[in-house]
């Protein structure tokens, strides 16, 4: 495949992974923690377009790394970084589909706990940005 196909694919995934899970965290935060028909509503969107919205991010990423890796990335302390964050953002996704869960099933979730992931997954797509576009830590 082309490097045009993967960079689209990326771009796309992140779009929608970062997008949803900013918009479930924030909808999550606005009603009270009683209402288990939104965190079901919520939680299916978590599942149908977060997840493989971030599956597809990863296969584009991948399809653009592997490739250059020895002999351009392996060397940036930018894309070290930003792998990192990475991983870190994905994390945070998993804890938001946990609390939606936890939510949907009846649990006690504080609704405060919404508000911080999405804090939480905007700054972290935010300085993934910056990495990606600036490019500090370059050998």
């Amino acid at each position: 495949m082309s490097i045009i196909v993967f960079r689209y694919l990326h771009f796309l995934g992140i779009t929608f992974w970062i997008g949803s899970a900013v918009a479930i965290a924030i909808a999550a935060f606005a009603p009270s923690p009683s209402d288990s028909g939104i965190a079901q509503s919520l939680r299916k969107i978590s599942v149908r377009v977060t997840t493989p919205a971030m599956l597809v991010a990863f296969a584009g990423g991948f399809g653009m790394l592997i490739p250059n890796f020895a002999e351009l990335y392996s060397k940036q302390g930018w894309m070290h970084a930003k792998l990192t964050l990475l991983l870190v953002l994905a994390g945070t996704t998993g804890v938001l589909s946990g609390k939606l869960r936890r939510w949907a099933e009846g649990q006690d979730v504080s609704p405060k706990t919404f508000g911080r992931l999405a804090w939480a997954v905007s700054i972290l797509a935010v300085l993934i940005v910056t990495f990606a576009v600036f490019r500090p830590f370059s050998a």
